[in-house]
């Protein structure tokens, strides 16, 4: 875990230019194709859905954002074997520099503790393109573990990434 204090902070339509400028840094962008999706989610988070701002003692650092998942939207992307109400994670480190620093697992670790306190969720998954191993090493410091390849969307083939949280309570 990182040695500095990571909390995770209320994302409002402040930092959206802060997202933006995150979602261009090229070693964000290949991992974000469709920046103007991501901050329309951003400006107005779907149903069921929420954020936060990843802070540092660098400052803002970078931006997750959570969902819960329904059946037909599981069903939808070829997920049959997740149940529903599992949480949906997204995460990128967008600050220069900070990548690498544990800020993301420990970000992650605190999104966990707080979704474990809601006994309906069963899961939380991450999708990560199969390339993009630093994130992959990333999420498994957080307890997150590879369990099958899926395409998403059109995005590509990308690994599913889990976290059981019926096993922590």
């Amino acid at each position: 875990m990182s040695s500095q204090v990571v909390r995770l902070e209320s994302f409002s339509s402040a930092h959206l230019p802060l997202l933006e400028a995150w979602l261009a840094q090229p070693h964000v962008a290949p991992w974000y194709p469709r920046p103007a999706d991501d901050l329309a989610r951003a400006s107005d988070p779907p149903s069921g859905g929420a954020h936060a701002l990843i802070t540092a003692a660098d400052g803002p650092v970078g931006y997750v954002r959570w969902q819960y998942v329904d059946r037909a939207t599981l069903d939808s992307i070829g997920l049959p074997e997740i149940p529903a109400n599992s949480v949906d994670i997204d995460i990128l480190i967008g600050a220069t520099g900070c990548a690498g620093r544990q800020i993301g697992p420990a970000a992650l670790h605190l999104l966990a503790q707080q979704l474990l306190q809601d006994p309906s969720v069963p899961l939380l998954g991450l999708t990560s393109a199969m390339t993009n191993t630093r994130a992959h090493r990333a999420f498994a410091k957080a307890g997150f573990h590879i369990v099958r390849q899926y395409d998403p969307n059109g995005l590509g083939l990308c690994h599913l990434l889990l976290r059981d949280l019926r096993l922590e309570r």
